[in-house]
């Protein structure tokens, strides 16, 4: 669980994974949800500098039963993988990677996922683009067909003993995902359906979004 960053795009007083969303800090929705996927999967939260306690005392409260770990962040996403995926042993796991602020992902989603990375090597949720889409080069735009581009999400799964290899590399502005940094690393990436409901909560804008679907789903604030 990447929950490293700042969060200074949500605004407030503390950053956005430790702010409640329905009487729960955003960034232990998705673990939540991994432990209705797996009770005993292992939780790897990686976390910023000097949150260790206040991530400790979240964590016992909200998984009691152990089963978890603390990776320390680096200075940008791939760095902050990297240190997770070295805390990882057994090059013959799964390892999924999910923003600690996307709080939707759906138990059975993962449970499908798993599944096809195991048949495929690795799963990459994602979902189509559902605006219209155009390029622009020198001035001028064009249009290009949607139906051939997808929003691509987390969680990101692939095998332990092909991202210790690629997270040796250095770090990359076009490193914005781990698929990225997979497939420049030469593997071919398994797109596997998301859900619109993952969202990615980094704006005030999707906080409010955020709330329409816990509503939606007939939980009320």
């Amino acid at each position: 669980m990447v929950a490293a960053g700042s969060g200074t795009r949500m605004g407030g007083l503390q950053p956005k994974q430790f702010q409640e969303l329905n009487g729960i800090p955003l960034a232990i929705h998705p673990g939540l949800s991994f432990r209705r996927f797996a009770p005993d999967i292992e939780l790897v939260y990686v976390i910023g500098i000097g949150t260790a306690q206040i991530w400790e005392s979240l964590l016992r409260k909200f998984f009691p039963e152990g089963n978890w770990r603390l990776a320390m962040g680096g200075k940008s996403r791939f760095e902050s993988v990297a240190n997770g995926v070295r805390s990882i042993s057994d090059p013959e796991t799964l390892v999924a990677i999910h923003d600690g602020v996307r709080p939707f992902i759906d138990p059975k989603l993962i449970a499908h996922a798993f599944q096809s990375a195991i048949e495929n090597r690795n799963a990459v949720f994602a979902v189509p683009a559902k605006d219209s889409l155009r390029v622009q080069n020198s001035g001028s735009s064009h249009f290009v067909d949607r139906a051939q581009y997808f929003y691509v999400q987390t969680p990101q799964i692939f095998w332990q003993k092909d991202l210790k290899e690629i997270y040796q590399q250095t770090d990359d502005l076009r490193f914005t995902d781990d698929a990225t940094v997979m497939e420049l690393a030469g593997h071919q990436i398994n797109l596997v359906e998301g859900s619109y409901d993952n969202i990615k909560v980094t704006t005030p804008e999707d906080w409010a979004l955020a709330e329409l679907i816990l509503k939606r789903r007939g939980i009320h604030l």
